[in-house]
């Protein structure tokens, strides 16, 4: 997993708990980086579920509660480093679309080894989108809260619901995004 994640894990850990509870983290996590990240570096997966593991247990949340709580505080920060495109989308559908055909393309021009979810698009209407959220690493509750984060963003209210889940037993992960 890219850097840059890690990065600003420890940001919102330390925005939320102090950088005390960060520390805590780390030493308890004995990671193989020992927690020394860079943006631009490449760290193993597992890194993050081992901090996240424990803020669940250290927090009394659940995985899923900390992974879109994460992905709605960490979409602001991404966005402020998004390509220039991406700050022409003025509405959620428009950008999730951009996600796939603007942002994870500029992505992977400067970062061809880059892990990115994909989107497929199943169906839209004016006010529901719903999309396979497709991911090794099945991080669909962060990309819940990422899409909280964009409605926040945009200014407008979404509820997102999992019509179907990997984390359920499902064979997919699909994603509705409803403007309410």
């Amino acid at each position: 997993m890219k850097g840059v994640v890690f990065v600003k894990f420890n940001e919102f850990i330390e925005h939320l708990w102090g950088d005390e509870f960060w520390d805590e983290l780390l030493f308890e996590a004995k990671l193989p980086s020992e927690g020394v990240y860079t943006t631009v570096g490449l760290y193993d997966d597992q890194e993050l579920f081992t901090l996240i593991g424990l803020v669940v247990a250290k927090k009394n949340i659940s995985a899923k509660d900390a992974q879109i709580a994460f992905g709605k505080w960490v979409f602001k920060e991404l966005y402020a480093a998004a390509p220039p495109q991406a700050h022409d989308f003025k509405d959620a559908f428009e950008f999730l679309h951009g996600v796939q055909s603007v942002i994870h393309i500029e992505v992977k021009k400067f970062n061809p080894d880059a892990i990115l979810p994909e989107f497929t698009f199943l169906d839209e209407s004016p006010t529901t989108l719903t999309f396979h959220y497709q991911s090794p690493r099945k991080l669909c509750f962060f990309c819940e809260g990422m899409v909280y984060g964009l409605a926040e963003h945009t200014h407008q209210d979404v509820l997102v619901s999992h019509k179907e889940c990997e984390h359920n037993g499902d064979s997919r992960c699909v994603l509705e995004v409803e403007k309410i």
